[in-house]
């Protein structure tokens, strides 16, 4: 199939298109609120060393190294353990199950990430309560200002916060508008290769069934006009039927 007339299809299975669609961004919202609804807490943590007479690369290379060092422990057993054991009145019980359920808990509720080699480290957390997720926020955010050489070997390395938790004032997961946009356009692409594969009108999808009730009144229009051009043949049969019998009769006179 030429391009053109692949243009020219996809003008004619527009109902189609819209169809597949509307249902994969039904499915998408549809699955993405079958998942509880979280608030998000933003922080953002700079770690610093003095290394005395080190070089400026040197230097940043470190930091590069000490913040993924960081991002990385977030997500352990021990810094886990001390921010249930902190003074910032976590939830134990969001936290159930067993102690591998609740490391898994753990891991969706945090996540971390550093900005190259400034030694900025972004923590994230999110919760089903905007209090909750603040909480922890500012349990990770001490842990890792007053506790970090449980971590690491080096000397004269400090963290300090560059941006306070802040709490998000909607929920930001699930990403239903990212969902939603994920699903239009893999739907998009799904509905040219059906159209593509399927372009007889007998697979076309509708929604409203609009125009579906057209095609069935044109079809009815056809199944009458042909009924009438067959009665019309049957009566011009029967009075030809009728003529040749009068012939007949003539020519036996």
């Amino acid at each position: 199939m030429e391009f053109n007339e692949f243009l020219k299809l996809i003008g004619r299975k527009k109902q189609t298109i819209l169809a597949i669609m509307f249902v994969a961004i039904v499915l998408a919202i549809g699955l993405s609120l079958l998942n509880p609804l979280k608030y998000g807490a933003k922080s953002r943590l700079l770690v610093l060393q003095n290394a005395g007479s080190a070089d400026a690369y040197s230097l940043s290379k470190s930091n590069e190294y000490l913040g993924n060092l960081f991002a990385q422990v977030v997500y352990s057993s021990s810094f886990y353990d001390q921010v249930i054991a902190s003074p910032y009145s976590i939830n134990r019980d969001y936290f159930a199950g067993n102690y591998s359920q609740q490391l898994k808990k753990w891991r969706e509720t945090v996540s971390t990430s550093t900005q190259g080699d400034t030694g900025i480290v972004e923590i994230n957390v999110y919760h089903t309560s905007t209090q909750e997720a603040k909480q922890i926020a500012l349990a990770i955010n001490d842990i890792l200002i007053n506790n970090n050489q449980n971590y690491h070997s080096g000397q004269n390395i400090k963290v300090n916060i560059i941006d306070q938790p802040l709490v998000s004032a909607y929920p930001v997961k699930p990403n239903i508008p990212y969902n939603a946009a994920l699903a239009l356009v893999a739907s998009f692409l799904v509905s040219l290769f059906y159209i593509y594969i399927f372009p007889e009108r007998r697979n076309d999808l509708n929604i409203v069934g609009g125009r579906h009730k057209k095609h069935v009144k044109i079809n009815d229009m056809e199944i009458r006009h042909n009924l009438a051009e067959r009665e019309e043949l049957a009566e011009q049969s029967h009075s030809n039927h009728d003529l040749h019998g009068n012939m007949g009769n003539v020519l036996r006179k």
